[in-house]
């Protein structure tokens, strides 16, 4: 079971082997590097540490947040860490003070005198401290002076491509939702809120679940329609779904912001205020204007049924 430290006062961890980042998705790269830390912590008899910050240093530094997206939040984060059987995991508060401190500060103060780091495991282009002046060779020259190991991976490649959790966002936004999860190594998802709607669907024959995202900054994909499961709250099955995200142009009422609709396959249930968790499973088509609300219904009901030839077991 992963022990979770918020900040990392009073930590008395054993010859710990440490990694740190932000591990925004926990992707197929990430999952490699924490797999080498838990094994060389097995390896020793010592405690394996993923060393992660909240809120994502770059909504702090930033001086504009509200366009930045992510894959995931600090919940969703830590729930896809203690998958990976780290024993510790430290969630070091980001704010301004600490962007100020050197990444020689960092390792000293923090790593050395706080979690006692023996030894220290870093991806491939892993930078940090101020102005992300950090790198490998800061690290190699630390560990000879404050004396722990560090060992840098390599790249985690999939079909000759570097997986990183920027190269996801992009195959995100673009749609490439199958691409996106092979990296990730799970479907990727959105949790939020079933909130009121207008009820435009269910006066079309579709009903919806109109999703409200928990996290401000989730990365939400590129407008069209989808084949998902959707998870709902109280229910332990998954229920396959079609779900279009985008501004509803046939029917539009002059909104000027994406909205994110559910039509969960037989299933009719009130579920307004409800959890919901939507994940990700095939890209159907773009969102496109109709000639006409009959046009629209019939495109549905095939969207409907190649949902369900797609994802009925």
């Amino acid at each position: 079971m992963m022990i979770i430290h918020k900040g990392y006062s009073d930590l008395s961890l054993n010859r710990p082997v440490v990694t740190m980042g932000v591990f925004d998705g926990v992707h197929l790269g990430h999952r490699m590097l924490l797999r080498r830390v838990v094994r060389e912590a097995a390896n020793t008899g010592s405690d394996s540490v993923a060393v992660t910050f909240d809120p994502h240093p770059r909504i702090v530094l930033t001086g504009d947040p509200a366009h930045l997206r992510f894959l995931t939040d600090i919940d969703e984060r830590t729930d896809l860490l203690r998958d990976t059987g780290i024993g510790h995991l430290v969630i070091i508060p980001f704010t301004h003070e600490l962007s100020r401190m050197t990444a020689s500060e960092f390792v000293e103060n923090i790593l050395c005198r706080h979690l006692g780091v023996s030894h220290l495991i870093t991806g491939f282009n892993h930078h940090f401290g101020r102005r992300h002046e950090g790198d490998n060779e800061t690290l190699l020259n630390c560990s000879r002076s404050m004396d722990f190991r560090v060992t840098r991976e390599e790249a985690f490649t999939l079909d000759g491509e570097a997986v990183s959790s920027s190269s996801i966002r992009k195959l995100i936004e673009a749609g490439d939702i199958k691409r996106a999860s092979a990296l990730l190594g799970y479907d990727y998802f959105v949790s939020g809120t079933v909130v009121s709607g207008k009820r435009i669907g269910r006066n079309l024959g579709f009903p919806t679940a109109n999703i409200s995202p928990r996290f401000a900054y989730k990365l939400i994909p590129r407008s069209g329609v989808y084949a998902v499961e959707a998870e709902l709250e109280g229910d332990a099955r998954s229920h396959i779904a079609m779900l279009n995200i985008g501004l509803r142009p046939t029917v539009s009422d002059g909104a000027a912001h994406r909205t994110i609709e559910a039509h969960i396959i037989d299933y009719d249930a009130d579920l307004y205020g409800k959890a919901i968790t939507i994940r990700f499973r095939e890209r159907l088509r773009d969102e496109m204007k109709f000639e006409s609300v009959d046009a629209l219904v019939s495109q549905l009901g095939r969207d409907r049924e190649k949902t369900i030839t797609l994802l009925r077991p």
